[in-house]
């Protein structure tokens, strides 16, 4: 299935799931009809045999409600198995796909793991480093889970390497009260952006937070930028298919506008030193009136005592009047994915769709089910759910189209190229053209 179709279904049934969640009655329940006890399928294999398993997560932070999700299922899971032990290999995103890569190279990748969509899975599943898991949606109460078509994103030549829990729009969440502070309205095109951050800067407030030090936040941004810049979706995947390169002015002039706003002073002072965790918790923290994010943030959030309930979340606007703000950066996020060379396949994969049965239930429970790759029933509001978070459920509602990040669907070297040019931007004065045709160097020496 090509990736526009598989967007399309993802987000037809995000809109399907999002009406039902809003608009009905039912108490929080799984939609499978589990519940947080759930046995894995084919009974408790597992009894008498005492069993490790190693669970390699980017989730770090315990202060954030996905964290706790992640936690609270697999206690339940090993208070239910005894005799099994699950070891956390707790990594920061940047450096878990630092070892991930170190791991695949040597054929011990933990049993299980976390990936990435697209371009970013596609060199573990060519290198069998990770196990096919498509006899796992023989459970139809495990396939049944998932929003139609997320799973497309994870599969390369019939085969499905990852599970995932979350799908995601991108977009600015923005401080309402830092904003009234400073006197600025929300900003409907990219000019008004620009035109934001003096008057941020004379009230004392950074206009915007970034993780410049992970470089991929800058890269998120960027990408809707070329997608405004290109009048719509679909650049990326265009050099895909030979019908563009990246000397294309297009992407040139979405160089240049990322550029403009660097320079425009849109970042807090040494963003470049900030990982993402820090610049998350900064925002969180009242220290910038912006953060361009995907919506998985919306539940730490709402979790703050200092910002929440005084953010909204706002598409990235028109850039020079190009684009439509229904178009988004659609995020089919992290997956769980299981090492092919595991000493216990079996019992990882009876636990992993444990974990996977009962997220959406829990991640409900902990106002932390907006943007998951998986259905969920129950009525948000009715469950104190946040203006914010409803209203983010409103914007998958109008998607009209979208791209995934560029690390997602450009092959890893030119992804390098792309990544360390963005971050240079941050340090000294970068030409534009140069950077462009540096990608397309890359491209055509490492396209298949």
């Amino acid at each position: 299935m090509n990736q526009k179709r598989a967007i399309g279904l993802v987000l037809a049934t995000a809109l399907t799931v999002a009406l039902t969640a809003c608009g009905g009655n039912n108490a929080p329940n799984n939609n499978t009809g589990g519940d947080a006890t759930n046995a894995p399928s084919g009974g408790n294999a597992t009894e008498g045999k005492k069993v490790t398993l190693t669970l390699q997560t980017i989730q770090t932070d315990k202060s954030t409600p996905q964290y706790q999700v992640e936690e609270e299922i697999v206690n339940n899971y090993m208070k239910e198995f005894p005799n099994v032990k699950i070891e956390w290999d707790r990594l920061d995103t940047e450096q878990q796909k630092v070892k991930l890569k170190t791991q695949a190279a040597s054929g011990e990748v933990a049993d299980i793991t976390m990936v990435n969509p697209g371009a970013q899975l596609q060199p573990f599943a060519d290198g069998k480093v990770l196990a096919p898991l498509n006899d796992m949606l023989e459970d139809a109460e495990l396939k049944g889970t998932f929003l139609e078509g997320i799973l497309d994103y994870y599969s390369f030549d019939g085969n499905l390497y990852a599970l995932p829990y979350n799908m995601n729009l991108a977009g600015i969440f923005y401080n309402k009260e830092l904003f009234e502070k400073a006197g600025v309205s929300e900003p409907a095109t990219f000019e008004d952006l620009i035109a934001s951050f003096p008057k941020f800067k004379e009230a004392g407030i950074a206009p915007m937070m970034l993780g410049g030090k992970d470089k991929w936040p800058l890269s998120f941004m960027f990408t809707n930028i070329l997608q405004r810049v290109n009048g719509g979706p679909k650049f990326l995947d265009d050099v895909v298919a030979g019908n563009k390169q990246f000397t294309d002015p297009v992407f040139v002039e979405a160089l240049q506008k990322t550029k403009d706003l660097i320079q425009a002073g849109a970042y807090q002072e040494g963003a470049a030193t900030y990982d993402n965790n820090t610049a998350s918790q900064q925002f969180r923290d009242g220290k910038a009136a912006m953060y361009f994010m995907g919506t998985w943030e919306i539940s730490a959030i709402d979790a703050s005592e200092v910002v929440g309930g005084k953010v909204g979340f706002l598409p990235f606007p028109t850039v020079g009047g190009k684009g439509n703000a229904k178009d988004y950066v659609v995020a089919p996020g992290t997956a769980y994915a299981l090492g092919a060379n595991s000493e216990n396949l079996d019992e990882a994969k009876k636990f992993l769709r444990y974990l996977l049965v009962n997220y959406p239930k829990v991640a409900f429970e902990k106002k932390a089910a907006v943007g998951l790759a998986q259905k969920v029933e129950g009525d948000f509001k009715a469950a104190g759910y946040s203006d914010l978070a409803i209203d983010a459920l409103a914007r998958f509602n109008e998607v009209q189209g979208g791209d995934m990040n560029f690390d997602n669907v450009i092959e890893p070297a030119t992804t390098q190229t792309h990544l360390t040019g963005l971050q240079s931007l941050l340090i000294k004065d970068v030409n534009v053209e140069e950077l462009a045709a540096e990608h397309q160097k890359t491209w055509e020496l490492n396209k298949k």
